[in-house]
């Protein structure tokens, strides 16, 4: 679906806003914007982080080495 957004003299784009009820975007929220080569992509703040560290932590590890760096520093 494309839509039209015009740019203001201060660079402000303001969305449609179909997309901004479709994606649950209210005034003050943050945004990402991409370079995406071709263009531009924006992302809502919150989808962009939603998910980035599931898996990456280990939990029982995290605690090991917590323990580790607490004897280091007692030293």
């Amino acid at each position: 679906m494309a839509k039209s957004a015009t740019i203001s003299s201060k660079g402000q784009i303001t969305l449609p806003k179909e997309l901004r009820n479709k994606y649950h975007l209210t005034e003050g929220e943050s945004a990402v914007v991409l370079d995406a080569g071709e263009g531009i992509l924006i992302k809502h703040a919150r989808s962009s982080l939603r998910g980035l560290l599931k898996g990456k932590i280990d939990i029982k590890g995290f605690e090991e080495d917590l323990k580790k760096l607490r004897k280091e520093w007692r030293l």
